[in-house]
């Protein structure tokens, strides 16, 4: 146990490399530094001690992916189910522009395991090339603030206890602490805005970031609005902030603008929405574009009712009902580049969940469209401050598109 301990500790010693790190690689490391400092042992104790050597490496730190050509999250069976001894799965995906894209990958390779605890790969070159960006880390969600800037979320281990947010600042090779003191004002230039809570289920409250120094601090000036999100950042375009939740008082669907980077909120209740189950109702869908035009969708009781506003006072205009599906799960919505409203409605299909797209334009009325080259078990669909747009497919792919009309895998199996 000596010499293994030993192993561990020149392994240990080494500075860590930026990209890859396998454990085999961890524990050859240890091995060349521990031969130049005592002389060889048998050839029997040798080969005992690297089995042992490995076998508990690869149970402290699981291996991440592998990095030759782009990642590939999973290999799905004839039937559609993905096979999870097989690869992995793409958790989430991020970017910043149509160059800089991150995926978190599940760490599982078979069996029962955490599917908080992710591998993230990252790259520079619009998917061209990958690297691994770290070793595995336990998140409950990530956020994208730049080109090397990532937030993450991490549960507590323990029950009833607190979360915290890490950041990083080189691409998610290392990460900090990102917590601070006191209350922020505004949110900084180049900076951005999260919502974040440290306890799973409970309302979410909005925070300034500001990547330049980690400080990730609560806004002085918070929306009237109950907030829930499974997603950190909020919407944001040509300056101004939008987040959506439910009126404390009413428990309608409401939404609140910011034009002054936090410093103050305006906000607005859908008071002619579709009335509210008893338990109450979910915040609108939001859906922002590369201009003033914002888009909401309202949902109760599979009822839904679309919105849009134009200009930075966030007056609503409600749309024309004609065409909306109704019925069944709305699970995303964007807005392509030529300003068409798509939504995204859940179907049931064979081995895989599906979506249908409805999309309008200009106010007009829904109607059954296709967005070519996307598998309709892909999604969500997300854009760029740059204007591109991206979606993860089940099938561990990446799809990109320049107009979000035109699709092409950016990742390929």
């Amino acid at each position: 146990m000596t010499g293994l301990r030993e192993l561990f500790e020149d392994a240990a010693d080494s500075s860590p490399r930026p990209s890859r790190l396998m454990a085999e690689e961890v524990y050859d490391a240890g091995r060349r530094r521990h031969r130049r400092r005592r002389t060889a042992t048998t050839v029997a104790g040798a080969s005992a001690l690297a089995t042992v050597a490995v076998v508990a490496v690869n149970l402290l730190a699981p291996a991440p992916p592998p990095v030759d050509g782009p990642p590939i999250a999973s290999r799905t069976t004839a039937a559609g189910d993905p096979d999870p001894a097989s690869g992995r799965r793409i958790q989430w995906a991020g970017a910043a522009d149509r160059e800089h894209l991150y995926l978190s990958l599940s760490s599982c390779t078979g069996g029962p395991c955490q599917k908080q605890t992710v591998a993230l790969v990252g790259s520079t070159d619009g998917g061209r090339t990958w690297s691994d960006r770290g070793m595995p880390i336990t998140v409950s969600a990530l956020a994208v603030l730049g080109p090397d800037a990532l937030i993450a979320a991490v549960p507590s281990s323990r029950p009833g206890t607190d979360g915290t947010l890490l950041a990083s600042l080189d691409g998610g090779h290392t990460w900090a602490a990102a917590q601070s003191a006191g209350t922020a004002g505004a949110v900084p230039v180049g900076g951005t805005a999260i919502c974040w809570s440290p306890r799973a289920g409970t309302p979410c409250t909005l925070h300034a970031v500001d990547p330049a120094t980690r400080r990730v601090t609560p806004l002085a000036a918070q929306p009237p609005l109950t907030m829930r999100t499974d997603e950190l950042r909020i919407e944001e375009s040509t300056g101004r902030l939008r987040v959506a939740g439910t009126d404390p008082a009413t428990g309608r669907p409401a939404v609140s603008t910011s034009t002054d980077a936090g410093r103050s909120w305006s906000t607005h209740v859908f008071a002619d929405a579709p009335a509210c189950p008893k338990e109450g109702c979910e915040a609108p869908l939001l859906a922002v574009t590369g201009t003033a035009t914002t888009y909401a969708v309202a949902t109760a009781g599979g009822v839904r009712a679309a919105y849009r506003a134009e200009d930075p006072g966030g007056r609503w205009q409600r749309l024309t009902d004609a065409g909306l599906p109704d019925g069944q799960a709305t699970t995303g919505a964007f807005v392509t580049a030529d300003g068409t409203h798509v939504l995204f409605q859940l179907v049931n299909g064979r081995g895989a969940d599906a979506h249908r797209y409805w999309a309008a334009r200009d106010g007009g009325a829904y109607q059954v469209v296709e967005l070519d080259g996307l598998p309709t078990t892909a999604g969500p669909v997300r854009r760029t401050p740059d204007g591109w747009f991206y979606a993860p497919n089940t099938d561990g792919t990446l799809y990109g598109s320049t107009d979000g009309w035109r699709w092409s895998p950016v990742t390929h199996r």
